[in-house]
């Protein structure tokens, strides 16, 4: 089988290079990412900001800051539902964030503190799918609440029973929960289960079978991802190939970039051509 394009659903390159984890003091550069995927065949990526929690970050410069380094990276605002007291202003910066052409927005719950029951959730994916900015949803569940409220498989589909029909991507696809959360997405067409950092992280555990399982029968329903910089594009495009292998090339295309470029509502390209920035 001939490489594969991959589009890397999750990268988080900062503006002065820092990550959360001093082990990666700054490399984590716009510059070493792009490098790292051209090496790998990563042709396209979102680039998603973590706020505060890096440094450096507002959203008007991390939008700035993506477009004027590639055209083969896709803005991802960070929003912390904590920051809004009511629908209407939460709805006002979404519109900013638009016109700032942000592609969509993370929320993240562990660093935000808030479960999938805070009460300007379902709102702001509402508005979001309004306005054409896809949301990524943290589904990293194995933390709790200072009152002990968890972000669990329940609550997540409790939460997705009320939006049946919005586009969401679930990052990190529940990690060691994969199989079960695949399960729960089934009635939802337009949520996408992202494999990144899963993918990756658990090699050689029993979620190999659940991966294996998953690329031969729900490839139309997954994406992979590097989580950048806590895995390479050398680690995503290893872990692609070993899971690639023995499904059919239309198979591995949608898993690679094809469902991810759909969700976005961006021109899929021919496999054959494989020009960066044809998403576009």
């Amino acid at each position: 089988m001939e490489t594969i394009p991959i589009f890397d659903s999750l990268t988080h390159p900062t503006i002065n290079g820092k990550w959360l984890h001093l082990r990666y003091r700054d490399q984590n550069t716009i510059q070493n990412l792009l490098s790292d995927m051209k090496q790998n065949e990563v042709k396209w990526a979102l680039a998603v900001g973590l706020g505060k929690e890096v440094g450096d970050y507002s959203d008007e410069t991390y939008s700035k800051f993506i477009h004027e380094h590639s055209e083969i990276l896709f803005p991802i605002a960070f929003l912390n539902l904590q920051d809004f007291e009511s629908v209407k202003e939460l709805e006002n910066h979404l519109k900013y964030l638009k016109k700032l052409n942000y592609t969509g927005i993370k929320i993240h719950p562990r660093l935000s503190k808030i479960s999938y029951n805070h009460h300007l959730l379902i709102d702001a994916i509402n508005i979001a799918n309004e306005m054409e900015l896809i949301t990524l949803l943290c589904t990293y569940f194995h933390w709790a609440l200072a009152d002990n409220t968890f972000c669990d498989l329940n609550s997540l589909a409790n939460l997705l029973s009320k939006i049946p029909d919005k586009k969401i991507i679930l990052v990190h696809g529940g990690t060691v929960e994969l199989l079960r959360l695949s399960e729960a997405v089934k009635p939802f067409p337009n949520v996408l289960v992202d494999l990144s950092m899963t993918l990756c992280k658990y090699e050689g555990s029993s979620l190999d079978l659940d991966l294996q399982f998953l690329f031969k029968t729900f490839d139309q329903r997954i994406c992979i991802g590097s989580d950048s910089p806590e895995f390479s594009g050398s680690d995503l495009r290893k872990r692609f190939s070993y899971f690639s292998q023995n499904i059919s090339k239309e198979k591995a295309e949608n898993i690679a970039y094809k469902n991810l470029a759909k969700i976005f509502n961006l021109e899929t390209i021919h496999s054959s051509k494989h020009k960066e920035g044809a998403l576009r």
